[in-house]
């Protein structure tokens, strides 16, 4: 049963608090007013609210459960479920935090009340775990997590962004790194030999149980109009001539007699080539010099989720979506990213913000909420249709902080005190992952 996030709602289950009135609204794109949208809550599972908590183990994992175990993170599909297993061999589902770290505010530095950093990621570290956490996210700083403090953690290695740096053509736009024309410097005869140098330093951590995987890069523009981009570029472009010679040999053009006419259909295998190109050469890289962990893709993002796209993917372990505008997961979309690709989804960035007015004009592609406890809700309403599709494999919040003044991103805020009644209801869900899980497999 849904409920509407204006109803007075009463969360009963075990060990959690009272919260009454927790009346929350979403903005809609058009206008400037607030509306009111359904939730799925984990309250609305009765078979769940008495269910004993899962066991788990050191990683997260579910230690109950044991399969094939290799010292790191894998993935695996059992019956029809897809799963993270864990380095001892144990179902995994990734609940992350995106961007735990020390640069969400302003003045960059350890927050009073902590002797160091490392104090600093001691009390970080329990308060992920304590709300049912497993994971940290893209940009985290998971170098400072260590002892008891360790956590399952991704990295990040920018491989064309930073080749695009290093040629002097790239520039910053909201969130990602810009290209000439939308077009990335794949098709350069030196970016091999740059993505394998690039790479070596992925050896440094190679062997460490706890990295959950790798993202390439991040919101690459992989978008359907890409043939035509490539082939605005002048023509002495590296890009521009590895798309002509694309296109003049799809129709057995003659040589010197190049072929300027594209359809749609043209522009899809296109982007389908390029695509394929790049995680190729990314994969076989990161693959040379880490062969123990997982290549987690590159954060697809907007225009980018194209069939395409997941039908070029398949040199990666794991596809990565920073999936938006969107209040539930779109079931048959997944589950046709999935079949394209061969591989499990991991949802590599979402959230919801407060907001203080609904008229406020902020930047930023999370839903816009009128209350803390509307993005608990969220949270929960999400999460609850990922675990629905199989080829789930986790999802990661965007972010651990950030907020600003009228503006409520993190589960902390600008001064690092926790959103209480959010991650109290984060909590609440992530403590019956597994549980959902189980409970959303075909019925046999």
């Amino acid at each position: 049963m849904n409920r509407s996030l204006t109803w007075t709602l009463l969360l009963s289950l075990a060990a959690a608090p009272r919260i009454c009135g927790a009346a929350a609204e979403v903005q809609q794109q058009k206008g400037t007013k607030w509306v009111s949208v359904s939730a799925a809550l984990v309250t609305d599972f009765a078979n769940l609210r008495n269910a004993p908590a899962a066991n788990l183990d050191k990683y997260g994992g579910l230690a109950d459960q044991t399969v094939k175990a290799t010292g790191f993170f894998r993935t695996e599909k059992i019956d029809s479920r897809w799963w993270f297993i864990d380095p001892d061999g144990h179902p995994f589902i990734s609940a992350g935090i995106c961007s735990a770290n020390l640069t969400q505010s302003a003045r960059h530095t350890v927050p009073a009340g902590y002797a160091d950093e490392q104090a600093w990621a001691d009390a970080t570290s329990k308060l992920l775990r304590d709300n049912g956490f497993n994971t940290l996210g893209c940009w985290s700083d998971w170098k400072s997590f260590q002892g008891d403090s360790r956590m399952p953690y991704t990295a990040q290695s920018d491989f064309v962004s930073a080749f695009a740096k290093k040629l002097g053509i790239s520039h910053e736009e909201v969130g990602h790194t810009g290209f000439p024309n939308d077009c990335m410097p794949i098709f350069n005869p030196d970016f091999e030999s740059f993505c394998d140098d690039h790479a070596r330093e992925l050896a440094a951590t190679a062997d460490d149980p706890w990295l959950l995987g790798h993202f390439s890069d991040n919101e690459l523009p992989l978008f359907p109009t890409s043939l035509h981009n490539f082939l605005s570029l002048p023509d002495d472009d590296p890009g521009h001539q590895a798309a002509q010679h694309w296109l003049d040999a799809r129709y057995h053009t003659p040589a010197g007699q190049n072929h300027r006419i594209y359809t749609p259909g043209d522009q899809d295998a296109f982007l389908q080539f390029a695509a394929t190109r790049y995680y190729t050469v990314v994969a076989a890289a990161i693959h040379k010099y880490d062969p123990n962990h997982l290549y987690l893709g590159s954060r697809l993002y907007g225009k980018s989720i194209a069939p395409s796209i997941f039908k070029a993917s398949t040199a990666v372990d794991v596809v990565s979506v920073n999936y938006y505008k969107a209040w539930s997961a779109d079931q048959t979309q997944m589950s046709l990213w999935s079949r394209l690709s061969g591989r499990p989804i991991l949802i590599s960035e979402w959230y919801a913000m407060k907001l203080d007015s609904p008229a406020k004009q902020v930047e930023g592609a999370g839903f816009r909420v009128s209350s803390e406890a509307g993005r608990g809700m969220f949270y929960q309403n999400y999460a609850i249709s990922l675990l629905r599709n199989p080829s789930c494999v986790g999802w990661h919040w965007f972010k651990y902080g950030g907020d600003s003044p009228g503006r409520e991103i993190g589960v902390v805020d600008s001064d690092y005190q926790p959103h209480s009644e959010l991650l109290q209801l984060m909590q609440q869900l992530n403590a019956r992952i597994y549980p959902l899980a189980n409970y959303f497999l075909p019925k046999r």
